[in-house]
């Protein structure tokens, strides 16, 4: 999921270092606001799926079967959580970058890389719409799972095949390249407007984006 994402990020920045000036300070300030809300939904992406893969090491299902079943309760909660969110956080960013113009400095020729990252088109095993939907899926229609089904999500929500282990080096190592892109992201986004428009539009971001615990 994290090498993806990047790919996403890198898009959308090159993206942005192209468009050309707005017509008017609201237009520019409603194209600042939704990039700014997909930096704040990838960047919740990123820091919650450290978090569970720092939490569930390179095994998430040995991991919640090696504990008492109170603790394993209580573990799979804040796991699933998460899972939950992230299926939000998924959901939310293809609406914002997929056909829906949210992101007016996106070029067609871009759409169409992003689409194909994303993997709208199911042409890959697993992609961002396949992840996303299925996490989603969970939270539409809610069904009884094992303890150890829960914790396999984590190694789908991580982007690894049913069965695989996590190479938390490798992990590691995407979310390190990510949060790089990501800081490369916001200084582009940085340059648009004042800051004490930087400063207003990133309050109303962050709150627009926020999501509750679904527990």
């Amino acid at each position: 999921m994290f090498s993806h994402l990047k790919s996403i990020v890198d898009l959308i920045r090159s993206g942005i270092i192209e468009f050309s000036k707005f017509q008017s300070v609201k237009e520019r300030n409603k194209s600042v606001l939704n990039i700014l809300k997909v930096y704040f939904f990838l960047k919740d992406c990123v820091d919650d799926g450290e978090k569970l893969i720092t939490a569930t090491g390179n095994n998430p299902v040995d991991k919640i079967s090696s504990i008492g079943n109170d603790e394993a309760i209580s573990v799979i909660a804040e796991w699933d959580n998460i899972l939950r969110k992230q299926g939000i956080r998924l959901y939310s960013l293809q609406g914002y970058i997929c056909g829906q113009d949210h992101l007016s400095v996106i070029n067609p020729k871009l759409q169409k890389q992003i689409n194909e990252v994303i993997g709208y088109k199911m042409d890959r095993i697993l992609t961002l719409h396949g992840i996303g939907s299925a996490l989603v899926m969970r939270n539409i229609f809610p069904i009884e799972e094992s303890n150890e089904e829960k914790a396999r999500l984590i190694t789908l929500m991580a982007g690894v095949k049913d069965g695989d282990l996590l190479d938390l080096e490798k992990i590691t190592a995407e979310i390190t390249a990510l949060r790089s892109s990501l800081d490369d992201y916001r200084t582009v986004v940085e340059r648009l407007v004042t800051d004490k428009e930087l400063v207003s539009l990133s309050k109303k971001a962050r709150k627009e984006t926020l999501i509750p615990d679904l527990a």
